[in-house]
């Protein structure tokens, strides 16, 4: 028969965080901000009522459990993946990072247990972050750098095109004032001729 092995320190805490339940009274410090949750999503406000008794006797365990602040933030990320299916989820995201974050940094500001505990993220959900931002500073870069090359071709294009319009406009000048030239001097010769053979005639 196969034995199982014992469990570490963590999983039993987990197991107890799991199995605490707690209900807040009208005059608890935090019924006022989740009042709204425990009509929109009832589980998730049952969680969050746990969650202000499981973080008071975290920080009691704190002086035998040194990893006790690690062990808080990882089981909190735990039920925000049993919580948040997926990335899609924006309803229960929405609702996550309104109440029980919101709920979390309350608690920090406890002064009986002042910041003894800081939120952290699972490393997944930075490395997540991290690569949409980076992501999205590379597609900015992109664009940024096609518009400006577009921009400089586009005047490029202008300066060019204006060019040869002036050429033009100046080539046209240029014919029509020696046509104009031309007609004036043969027009000046043909006068001549006509005196001159007026002249002859008389």
């Amino acid at each position: 028969m196969a034995v199982t092995p014992a469990k570490s320190e963590k999983e039993k805490i987990f197991e107890s965080w799991d199995a605490t339940s707690k209900t807040l009274d009208a005059s608890s410090l935090y019924s006022e901000l989740l009042k709204g949750l425990m009509t929109e999503n009832n589980e998730l406000y049952k969680m969050a009522c746990s969650l202000t008794e499981i973080y008071t006797n975290a920080h009691i365990l704190q002086p035998k459990h040194p990893n006790i602040c690690e062990f808080l933030n990882e089981w909190l990320n735990n039920q925000k993946t049993k919580y948040i299916k997926n990335e899609d989820d924006m309803q229960n995201k929405k609702l996550w990072n309104d109440y029980i974050e919101k709920l979390w940094i309350e608690l920090e500001k406890d002064n009986d247990r002042y910041y003894w505990c800081r939120r952290s993220f699972s490393s997944s959900l930075v490395a997540n972050v991290l690569t949409i931002s980076i992501a999205v500073l590379i597609s900015t870069v992109i664009i940024f750098s096609l518009i400006y090359k577009y921009s400089t071709i586009r005047i490029f294009l202008h300066a060019y095109i204006n060019k040869k319009i002036k050429l033009k406009q100046y080539s046209q000048k240029d014919i029509s004032n020696e046509l104009l030239g031309t007609i004036f001097k043969y027009g000046n010769l043909h006068e001549t001729n006509k005196r001159i053979n007026l002249s002859y005639n008389s």
